[in-house]
């Protein structure tokens, strides 16, 4: 899918979120991406769990019952220039608009976060004057590319993803959450794509992996809790991170002393 400059405005209006939701979905309805009823799974989305990324970012998109709604798929983006309050003390400045009817959203997800998660891009947001400006930067053109951390020795795992549509936000969220109880630092990398590991505690970054159902994620934890940070990771994807999984998956059992060995090491050995 290709974003282009008539997906993305500008607006000087002061709003707040449901209004902002309001605004966003009448976008995808005007281009023929969803019917009306998808403004409702948008707020029953954010009922559920706040859509907001982080570096003023926020995602909202129905949710799987009103999937239907669902023409075309498709984004829009308004650019607030005075922010919305989103919740929990955070402010969007960016609504990216998503519809989708199927897991094909990942691919746009893993796009996006991709290019917003530099922490340059709010700046250059506040500085963008045309679409086109905002455009660049959604692009990843405009900001800097995400650094690539070398993987650690530590305790690790594996585990797969069984969620049909993948680890989408609210998953994504859910996992995050469930790893900031540790403080351990615990690393993420998709062994089924091409992309280096992230903060496992930085949404944005978990989104950007762009996991589908059946990608395998590895997690690598150095700390005092590190196993049970692995053991309450395993359960709760097990779990299915607050979605119905494809299939029943058994709890994974503790980390194997071996799983230390760098995960490069193992990968191609």
């Amino acid at each position: 899918m290709q974003l282009c400059e008539q997906d993305i405005v500008l607006s000087e209006e002061r709003v707040d979120k449901k209004t902002a939701l309001s605004l966003v979905a009448a976008k995808l309805v005007e281009a023929g991406n969803t019917t009306n009823g998808y403004l409702s799974g948008m707020l029953a989305r954010e009922a559920q769990i706040s859509t907001y990324l982080g570096n003023g970012i926020a995602i909202p998109h129905g949710t799987p019952e009103t999937r239907d709604a669902v023409r075309h798929t498709g984004v829009k983006v308004i650019v607030f220039r005075h922010g919305v309050e989103w919740g929990d003390g955070n402010r969007a400045n960016v609504v990216v608009g998503i519809a989708a009817r199927s897991n094909e959203h990942l691919d746009i997800l893993r796009q996006l976060t991709h290019a917003l998660s530099d922490d340059n891009v709010p700046s250059a947001i506040e500085n963008a004057q045309t679409p086109a400006d905002i455009l660049t930067i959604l692009s990843g053109q405009a900001a800097d590319k995400p650094p690539e951390y070398e993987e650690q020795k530590g305790e690790q795992a594996t585990f797969v993803i069984h969620n049909p549509h993948g680890l989408h936000a609210r998953p994504s969220a859910i996992l995050v959450k469930t790893i900031k109880q540790f403080d351990s630092a615990i690393r993420v990398i998709n062994l089924d794509m091409p992309a280096p590991g992230v903060d496992a505690k930085n949404l944005m970054r978990v989104v950007s992996l762009g996991a589908k159902s059946g990608h395998r994620l590895r997690f690598t934890a150095n700390g005092p809790d590190a196993l049970n940070a692995l053991n309450a990771i395993g359960e709760a994807i097990s779990s299915g991170l607050g979605e119905i999984t494809t299939f029943p998956v058994t709890p994974p059992p503790h980390p194997a002393p071996e799983a230390k060995r760098n995960w490069l090491a193992r990968l191609f050995n």
